[in-house]
């Protein structure tokens, strides 16, 4: 009650104290805030570590899993050039030249069914 009353000009102790508060009040707030704001980049520092992180240890399992690939690629190319060698008692101009043209055939067809894929924005401006 005795804050809701009027404070007179005379009385400076009233009218000083009830600045200071004020005073004290806005500079808490601001405090307050800006502590707020610290934990709010603090957390989001944090979780962009951990999503930059993960990403990154996707992208490596991603490279050595590509490379470990390419290298069986390279040994299954390696051993069917071999084995026309070997085996059929093809010269080796004629041995890598059957890989080369089976890779080939394989990749036309691989484009083939690449491209008869309906597009999803084809798809939608086609009229009904």
């Amino acid at each position: 009650m005795a804050e809701n009353q009027l404070i007179h000009r005379n009385d400076r102790v009233r009218v000083e104290a009830r600045e200071t508060d004020w005073g004290t009040l806005l500079g808490r707030a601001i405090d307050d805030l800006t502590r707020i704001m610290h934990s709010e980049a603090q957390l989001l520092s944090l979780s962009l570590k951990t999503l930059l992180d993960e990403e990154i240890d996707r992208v490596i399992g991603f490279v050595i899993t590509a490379t470990l690939m390419a290298g069986g690629a390279i040994c299954l190319l390696a051993a069917a050039i071999l084995f026309l060698r070997e085996y059929l008692m093809l010269p080796w101009w004629q041995s890598f030249g059957a890989v080369g043209l089976a890779l080939f055939a394989i990749a036309i067809g691989v484009g083939a069914f690449a491209s008869s894929k309906p597009r999803p924005d084809l798809a939608m401006k086609l009229p009904s």
